[in-house]
């Protein structure tokens, strides 16, 4: 009887937020906490709200957090991972540095957003699904984020993006994109935290999603995470994520070729200019 109630009260508080006419997004309510209209595509601003809110939940309602495919709060947790809510970044239309200072706001949020949904203490994950799609949602944000990146620089001065400082910032952006990634694969490992199915729709996931932000990538963090995704390929006990592996890992390899060759140009090139 408990669970029956529970279930009509979630539809109902569901229901309000899909029905409402449009209003400002603080208007609106999730388990009696303010949320964002999840008819309209997010900003920054109603992540870092719905953020607020879902912290909120999580410590006093924790059983009660929209879940992926859930069958009342499904539409919500669809509007977090939305590809749609990219419009806004990849409108060339609006001011780059906005554009880059949305993706970096969204980032953190998400970052938030995943460790809501993750319980590090629990043996099995209750809401492994929702943790890694919203992990999954990440990296396409990071692969935008140095999209916005190579927008931004090529609108620079030459001789601003020689400075140390913005050479500095590039490169520690990179190495956090590269600890993000790496984080992904491992999770993928972790087969006794996740339900199979959840981490072979994971495996997945991160196959099409990690060429996008692996080109941007150091040459030796590459190195590294083809070598996670080679062991994978090799050890994973799921037959699914051994297939998308193996699909991944050559793909993989030859973005490394790639770098490689750029690099060598740009050492031949300094070369001759000194002589």
């Amino acid at each position: 009887m408990n669970r029956l109630l529970t279930r009509i009260f979630i539809s109902l508080m569901t229901l309000g937020l899909i029905v409402s006419s449009p209003v400002h997004a603080k208007q609106l309510k999730y388990l009696d906490q303010p949320f964002p209209d999840i008819k309209q595509n997010w900003r920054a601003d109603d992540y870092e709200l719905a953020l607020d809110s879902l912290v909120t939940i999580q410590k006093s309602q924790p059983d009660l957090l929209p879940k992926r495919r859930g069958e009342f709060t499904g539409p919500v947790y669809d509007r977090f991972i939305s590809e749609d809510n990219f419009r806004f970044q990849l409108d060339i239309k609006e001011p780059v540095e906005m554009r880059r200072e949305e993706a970096v706001r969204v980032s953190i949020a998400l970052k938030e957003m995943m460790r809501t949904y993750f319980d590090f203490k629990a043996k099995k994950q209750v809401y492994g699904s929702e943790a890694l799609g919203i992990m999954s949602y990440s990296l396409r944000q990071q692969a935008i984020f140095f999209t916005l990146s190579v927008e931004y620089w090529l609108s620079l001065p030459q001789e601003e993006t020689k400075q140390p400082q913005r050479l500095g910032e590039l490169e520690e952006h990179k190495r956090g994109a590269a600890s993000l990634l790496s984080s992904a694969f491992k999770y993928l490992a972790l087969t006794g935290y996740f339900d199979r199915e959840d981490l072979e729709v994971y495996g997945w996931e991160l196959a099409h999603i990690t060429p996008e932000l692996f080109v941007h990538l150091p040459l030796a963090k590459q190195q590294s995470i083809a070598l996670q995704v080679e062991n994978l390929k090799d050890d994973h006990e799921s037959h699914q994520v051994v297939e998308a592996m193996t699909k991944l890992h050559p793909n993989l390899l030859e973005l490394i070729s790639q770098h490689q060759k750029v690099l060598e140009a740009q050492k031949n090139t300094d070369s001759a200019s000194v002589n």
